[in-house]
C-alpha cells in the first residue's frame, strides 16, 4: 500500500539551532507515524532583509560573510543528511501556487510563523497554507505566534486563514486565548516538537557528532551577547570548578570571557554539547528544552523583546520557575526533575495523539 504523503512548511533555513532541530523532529516524528513525510524548502528573501541603513547593512555583511557562509555549510549538511525537502525550493507564495508540491496532508510547524509584529512570517499567507489543495487536509503542529494580540489591521485576516484549517495547535498557552479571542474554535496546545522524541530519540543525532570531551564544562547558549549571562558562567564555572564553553553562530563571540567557542558547530554538535555538560546557562528556548530533555541543571536568563513568555510559560507547566536568574547570586547546581519529566512525558504522548488523529 503506498504510503500517505505530507509536507510542512516552517522555519528550517535560519541559520539557528532551534530552527532546524525543531524541523528535523517533527518530520522524524511524522515518518514514525506511517507518513512519507517532508519539508517544503521554503525560504524566502525577507529572512536576510534587514531594516537598517544602507552603510549599515554593508558593514554588517562584510563583517557576518565568515558566518553565513561556513553557517549555511554547516546547516546545509544537517539539512541534506536528516530532513527530506521537496525537490523544488520556493521563494515566495506565487511560486507555490504555480508548482504545488502535492501531498495529503500539508502541516504549518512550529516556530514563530505567526508572528507578525517582529516578523514578516505572519505576513505571508504561505504560512497559513493557502497554496494547500482543496482536497488535502491543514494542520497546524504547535505554530506560534509570539504576540499577546493580533494586531488590529490583521484580525479579520487571521480569522480567514486559521478558520481554514482542519485542525489547529499552537505552542505557547497565551496563544489560545489570542485565537479564541479571534473566534476561533477547538484551538490546542502541543509540546515544542522537539519534545516529541524523547532523550533517546535525541541520541542518535548526539551519535552523529565527532566531538568528544575531553574535560568538564558549563556550556553557554546565548543570544545578543548578554553581559550578564557570561558574567554569571564565569562564577558558576569557578565554583565548580570546571571550564565554561559556549556555542553559537557569531563570530564575535570569540572575544566573550570563555574558555572555548564553538563557532557555527553543527546541530549535531549543539546536541552532544548540552547532553555532556554539568549545566547550561541560556536565554534561548531551544537551550532551555534541550536541557529539559536530557535533564541538564540549567540558568536561565531573560532576554529583552516578547521572546520570554514561551520560556516562562514553559516553566511554570513545569514548576520550575526558581530557575530563572534575577540576580549575580549564583543558584543551584541541582535540579529536581522528576515533576517536569512526568509533565513532558504526559504531554508529549498528548501531542503525538493530536498528529494521530489528525491523518488518520
Amino acid at each position: 500500500m503506498k504510503k500517505q504523503k505530507s509536507f510542512t512548511i516552517t522555519c528550517h533555513r535560519p541559520l539557528n539551532y532551534g530552527a532546524v532541530l525543531q524541523t528535523y523532529a517533527l518530520n522524524t516524528k511524522l515518518r514514525e507515524l506511517g507518513l512519507d513525510a517532508r519539508v517544503i524548502d521554503y525560504n524566502p528573501p525577507y529572512y536576510t532583509k534587514s531594516n537598517r541603513s544602507l552603510f549599515i547593512r554593508i558593514i554588517r555583511e562584510v563583517f557576518r560573510l565568515p558566518d553565513w557562509i561556513y553557517g549555511k555549510w554547516r546547516f546545509g549538511k544537517f539539512i541534506s543528511k536528516h530532513i527530506p525537502l521537496s525537490e523544488d525550493q520556493y521563494k515566495n507564495l506565487n511560486d507555490l501556487k504555480r508548482k504545488v508540491p502535492k501531498a495529503d496532508y500539508y502541516f504549518a510547524g512550529s516556530d514563530q510563523i505567526w508572528n507578525c509584529e517582529e516578523l514578516l512570517n505572519g505576513k505571508d499567507d504561505s504560512f497559513f497554507l493557502t497554496f494547500a489543495p482543496k482536497e488535502s487536509k491543514k494542520i497546524s503542529y504547535a505554530a506560534s505566534l509570539a504576540m499577546p494580540k493580533v494586531p488590529y489591521n490583521q484580525v479579520d485576516r487571521y480569522r480567514e486563514l486559521i478558520n481554514d484549517f482542519d485542525a489547529v495547535s499552537i505552542r505557547e498557552k497565551d496563544g489560545l486565548k489570542v485565537l479564541k479571542d479571534l473566534g476561533i474554535k477547538n484551538v490546542i496546545n502541543v509540546l515544542d516538537p522537539v519534545f516529541l522524541l524523547d532523550n533517546d530519540g535525541w541520541n542518535y543525532i548526539v551519535s552523529q557528532s565527532n566531538f568528544t570531551p575531553k574535560e568538564k564544562y558549563i556550556l553557554v547558549y546565548g543570544f545578543k551577547r548578554q553581559k550578564n549571562l557570561y558574567e554569571y558562567a564565569r562564577k558558576l564555572g569557578q565554583k565548580l570548578n570546571v571550564k565554561v564553553y559556549a556555542i553559537n553562530t557569531n563570530i564575535e563571540d570569540y572575544f566573550l570571557d570563555i574558555d572555548k567557542y564553538f563557532w557555527n558547530a553543527s546541530p549535531e554538535a549543539f546536541v552532544k554539547l548540552i547532553k555532556n555538560s554539568e549545566a547550561v546557562v541560556t536565554n534561548s528556548f531551544h537551550g532551555l528544552s534541550f536541557s529539559i530533555i536530557f535533564n541538564k541543571p540549567f540558568h536561565l536568563f531573560s532576554r529583552k523583546g516578547k521572546a520570554n513568555s514561551r520560556m516562562l510559560n514553559l516553566l511554570s507547566d513545569l514548576n520550575l520557575s526558581d530557575r530563572v536568574i534575577n540576580s549575580e547570586e549564583l543558584v543551584s547546581n541541582e535540579v529536581n526533575f522528576s515533576e517536569a519529566n512526568e509533565f513532558i512525558s504526559s504531554r508529549r504522548n498528548f501531542s503525538i495523539e493530536f498528529i494521530k488523529n489528525n491523518i488518520n
